[in-house]
């Protein structure tokens, strides 16, 4: 602000600092891209983590919220009339049969309403669903590998066991990980599926979504549910969980991680910046002492650098934060909400802008706090010169070790932006092996690569007859290379109610194999002493007040024509469990109870064998084999699936490419920083020792020994960076990779694995940058002739 007394110098700053702008080119550059790189972290990370918490949100959100299994189609229609729900889409799913081609097809059939619930999973690009008997909707990996790239309206040919022959293609939809499992969606007719030899009316599935689901809790939904259950006499629905879990997230919910790394972009741009400023001020006192005495004062010199310093920050922020939506953008267009994306524009400016201001504060006040006199003797080399040790050995190494420590604040800010990102991508590559997917897999598949598993675990079907008997197993054996089948769960699907309150779930019987799992996973409580005992999920005594320990609950089947009164002798974690129960992609058929096995024969006992899951142990060398004989099976069954341990692998590496993979590379671009700052000092150096190091050769030291001395000291700056990290990161990393292997690994702690190719490859990039630099530098001077190095003074 100018006073109206006080004269307006408002112009001749501006023109200054224009001037003093075009005359430090390589510090502007550096300073725009040290300010572009943290715009740009900061507005990549902000758009990256709102763009997967959106993705997340519309895989459930307009979806569906519970789910009947088991229903007839009078009972889809019915439910269709029902004025609070908004969409009901009926499924059914026929299995998997091999083709002569080669490809797994998985026939379902679903109506317009679910095509449009199940948008997630299975997006209709373009077309209908199918009407005829002849027509089909396929995938476009289907179309491209064994569909001669048909289009809408031509024709494709089915040869497997149900369904041969030329089918018209009605509908294209999105083909996901089906190249990898080589396993083929094909939506039919209801008129195929009614004309297939295996339809069984009570075989459909309804999906549900209510009207203004996003006012209503989980609570209220639930309960209408029931009373729907009750009216109807209908199965027990399952609920979307996840619809639960994500519905109600905001955008900005998932903050902390992106708020530990705008701090630490802050932290690394501020040292960059304010270092890059503090050399460009001491390259430059002379400039501002000669303004001093022809009568600048201090604050024209401050509004001097501070403009240069928003002139090139401007720039910067600018850069950074485009590039940061666009690739953000890219990489994850699906994720796209405007609220957010303009949230984290804003937040991009003002912490960018912030960070700028306070880095280029300290180089303000030393411009402006020098006097006349202290400029025309100031040399950058004199200014932290302390004591000096008489008698030292001269020599390339000593010389450049002095170099090293001869300006501290320069030496700390260097290793501590080359060590930040070190430091970053330690504990993340450490997390990444502790999490690694081969682990994460076992949990589900703790005794073999295979399991097969029932789709319905009906009363009905166990009473008409489980497939999973003596005969197949027989069979299964029968497979050259299978060895062994271990039953990893017996299952029922039963419910539990008291006087106000019911929770259905699948409640697995106690056996050997998983008494003592079960046992170590208690959190109230003790296991079950007799046969009218039950232990159950944490997660229900939390949501229902009258279910806990010793409380007495009605234990029934889902129809509730029967049942026997039991009591919760305790109560159980499945985050404390070595072994995680479940299967498929989703592993959403986990159990919520566990009962001795005396209990389920006292409640079905029409019932022979209650196995849901069998283990199929085969030998590694015939992995080939094995699963393409356990596929045929499976797909001769209507009711059996396939769980594959390579599936789940598959889906952990996917998941963890997206988390892990953007830390290790938001670690490099951290790095950066560090980079930036240390070139900017090797090319400060060069300028402002050109003639101190003239002077050195005019007294005898060779070109050789200058390039020694310049590379130890650049190995100096590794050196230290690379111990900071270790004596930094090492600690850290244990920390956080032990916490986060007994999280992902339900209590299981795993040693600390140290990650050698990703440090090694760090510190390889460190020291040769640190030579590369060294020794341009060097050649750069060769340039020059010894009298034009020596003149070469402001």
């Amino acid at each position: 602000m100018t006073w109206p007394f006080e004269n307006d110098t408002s112009a001749i700053t501006k023109k200054l600092a224009k001037k003093s702008l075009q005359s430090e080119k390589r510090r502007n550059l550096m300073v725009v891209i040290a300010v572009a790189l943290a715009a740009f972290l900061i507005c990549f990370t902000g758009i990256v983590s709102t763009s997967l918490t959106q993705m997340q949100r519309n895989q459930v959100v307009d979806t569906y919220e519970a789910v009947w299994l088991g229903v007839e189609e009078n009972d889809i229609e019915t439910l269709k009339g029902l004025p609070e729900f908004e969409r009901v889409g009926g499924y059914y799913m026929l299995g998997e049969e091999l083709s002569e081609q080669g490809y797994h097809a998985s026939y379902v059939y679903c109506d317009a309403q679910m095509m449009e619930i199940a948008k997630a999973q299975m997006e209709l690009l373009e077309g209908r669903v199918p009407e005829k008997a002849n027509e089909v909707v396929v995938s476009e990996y289907f179309l491209s590998t064994y569909g001669n790239n048909a289009k809408i309206g031509d024709t494709v040919t089915l040869d497997t066991e149900s369904f041969h022959g030329d089918y018209v293609v009605t509908g294209i939809m999105d083909s996901v990980n089906e190249k990898e499992a080589n396993t083929c969606a094909i939506i039919l007719s209801k008129a195929a599926l009614t004309e297939w030899n295996g339809f069984d009316p009570a075989g459909y599935r309804a999906y549900v979504h209510f009207k203004n689901s996003d006012q209503l809790g989980e609570e209220l939904i639930t309960s209408y549910c029931r009373e729907i259950t009750e009216e109807y006499q209908l199965p027990t629905p399952s609920m979307n969980n996840r619809y639960f879990t994500y519905a109600s997230k905001q955008p900005f919910d998932d903050f902390t991680l992106m708020a530990g790394v705008i701090a630490l972009v802050l932290i690394g741009g501020y040292i960059v910046i304010q270092s890059i400023f503090r050399i460009s001020i001491n390259d430059k006192i002379k400039s501002y002492g000669q303004l001093r005495t022809i009568g600048a004062t201090p604050k024209q010199i401050k509004r001097i650098v501070k403009r240069e310093g928003r002139n090139l920050g401007s720039i910067g922020i600018l850069i950074g934060t485009v590039l940061g939506v666009c690739g953000g953008f890219l990489l994850f267009p699906k994720g796209f909400n405007a609220v957010s994306y303009v949230a984290t524009v804003i937040l991009t400016l003002i912490s960018s802008w912030i960070m700028v201001s306070i880095s280029i504060r300290k180089p303000v006040k030393i411009a402006a706090g020098i006097s006349p006199i202290e400029a025309v003797r100031f040399t950058s080399a004199q200014k932290n010169i302390r004591s000096r040790k008489k008698n030292i050995k001269l020599n390339p190494v000593s010389m450049g070790i002095a170099n090293f420590k001869r300006d501290r604040k320069k030496t700390i800010s260097i290793v501590a932006s080359l060590s930040i990102g070190g430091i970053l991508l330690m504990v993340v590559s450490s997390i990444v092996l502790v999490r690694s997917p081969e682990q994460i897999a076992r949990l589900y598949f703790p005794d073999s690569d295979y399991k097969i598993y029932l789709q319905d675990l009906s009363e009905e079907m166990l009473v008409k007859g489980n497939p999973l008997d003596e005969e197949l197993k027989q069979e299964v054996l029968s497979i050259d290379g299978v060895t062994d089948i271990i039953v990893a769960r017996q299952s029922l699907y039963t419910s539990i109610k008291t006087d106000a309150n019911q929770n259905s779930g699948i409640c697995d019987t106690l056996t050997d194999q998983n008494y003592a799992m079960v046992e170590a996973a208690l959190t109230a409580g003790t296991m079950p002493t007799d046969s009218h005992s039950i232990v159950i999920h944490d997660k229900i005594v939390a949501h229902f007040e009258d279910m806990g320990v010793g409380s007495t609950v009605e234990f029934s089947s889902v129809d509730g024509k029967k049942s026997i009164p039991v009591t919760i002798s305790g109560v159980f974690s499945t985050s404390k469990m070595p072994v995680i129960f479940g299967h498929g992609r989703s592993h959403t058929d986990g159990s919520v109870f566990f009962a001795p096995k005396d209990l389920f024969c006292e409640l079905h006992p029409e019932i022979t064998t209650f196995d849901y899951s069998w283990s199929i142990v085969s030998d590694p060398k015939k992995d080939e084999t094995v699963k393409a004989e356990l596929k045929n099976i499976v797909a001769e069954h209507s009711n059996l699936a396939l769980d594959e341990i390579d599936t789940a692998i598959a889906a952990e590496k996917s998941q963890n490419s997206v988390a892990f993979g953007s830390m290790q590379i938001l670690s490099w671009l951290v790095f950066l920083f560090g980079v930036i700052n240390l070139i900017n000092t090797t090319l400060s150096n060069q300028m402002s020792r050109k003639q101190e190091n003239s002077v050195l050769r005019s007294i005898g030291l060779t070109q050789k020994q200058l390039c020694k001395m310049n590379i130890c000291e650049g190995l100096c700056y590794a050196f230290f960076a690379t111990l900071a990290i270790l004596i930094v990161g090492l600690p850290i990393s244990v920390v956080v990779s032990r916490e986060m292997g007994s999280a992902t690994l339900h209590g299981k702690v795993v040693p600390y694995q140290f990650p050698v190719f990703e440090m090694g490859l760090f510190i390889l990039v460190l020291f040769g940058m640190e030579l590369i630099l060294s020794v341009w530098t060097i050649r750069r001077q060769k340039k020059q002739s010894l009298i034009e190095q020596m003149r070469a003074m402001e």
